[in-house]
């Protein structure tokens, strides 16, 4: 996949597509809170031959060079928004099919809600939620914890070079199931360079302000949806508790809603195969007008 950048009203935008694809169906994947879309290119990768793949940086990651103030970072809708302005711009008349993993399936799913005459399908993998009951109480006011915040805060963001970063991640917390390709792909789009060795794209308080700001309205994007969409869990740390997954198996648009054996948050890295097939089976039942 080719990285370009993709001139916005709000500023440029990173993203890999896939060369030789843009007579496809328009597929656009967005990565998770802290990632990158290199992450996720070898996943991608085969799904060429069908579709015309976009998988952008979102503001504040990667090499996306939108607004990244994390005191101005309110709410997930504003990346929502930002992904509705880049499919617009690439092309505004395509019906897309949305996938994204954690952040980025949520994100997706906001945008679907927003502008639901552009999605014609979506694909979640183990998305990023509060429990519905916990989203009523933000939407009243209520401040409640956030440790994925917390810790994302607390993030060593600069190193004095690639391998000392490599050297710092391999083999452990998250990163523990990751393939080496995998680590370094993350490393390759989500590193600067600096003048005092190398720093996070994402910034560990631009980390934190995303965390804090993940979206209490995901219940209702799900009631609005009418495009057919999967949505994959992981087995072990998901995102997905098991009455959000009832939930979203009850929608009437739902063409599967499964927990992975064997998987963690990261499925995508984990079960490739599973995410290409899913994105395959919505796009197979958009066009085909369920």
């Amino acid at each position: 996949m080719n990285r370009i950048t993709i001139s916005t009203p709000a500023g440029p935008v990173s993203a890999l597509q896939a060369a030789g694809s843009s007579r496809g169906q328009p597929l656009h994947f967005a990565h998770a809170t802290g990632m990158n879309a290199q992450l996720y290119a070898r996943m991608l990768a085969p799904l060429a031959a069908d579709f015309a793949i976009t998988a952008s940086d979102a503001r504040g990651h990667g090499f996306t060079g939108l607004p990244k103030d994390p005191a101005a970072l309110t709410s997930w809708d504003e990346f929502a928004a930002d992904l509705d302005m880049l499919l617009g711009v690439i092309d505004g008349d395509a019906r897309w099919i949305l996938a994204g993993h954690s952040m980025g399936a949520a994100v997706s799913l906001l945008a679907a809600a927003l502008r639901p005459d552009r999605v014609a399908g979506l694909v979640m993998v183990d998305p990023a939620m509060l429990p519905f009951e916990v989203s009523a109480l933000v939407r009243a006011g209520q401040a409640i914890p956030n440790p994925m915040a917390d810790q994302a805060a607390k993030r060593r963001g600069l190193f004095p070079s690639r391998a000392d970063a490599r050297a710092a991640y391999h083999g452990r917390g998250v990163f523990r199931s990751w393939a080496d390709e995998d680590l370094d792909a993350y490393l390759a789009g989500g590193l600067v360079e600096t003048a005092e060795g190398v720093e996070l794209a994402c910034a560990p308080a631009f980390e934190s302000a995303t965390f804090r700001a993940v979206s209490p309205h995901v219940e209702a994007a799900l009631h609005s949806l009418t495009c057919p969409f999967i949505l994959i869990a992981g087995e072990h740390g998901s995102t997905v508790q098991t009455g959000e997954l009832a939930a979203f198996a009850a929608h009437p648009a739902c063409l599967g809603a499964t927990r992975i054996a064997g998987t963690t948050h990261f499925v995508p890295l984990e079960r490739p195969d599973l995410v290409r097939d899913a994105i395959a089976q919505v796009s197979s039942a958009a066009a085909s007008g369920r």
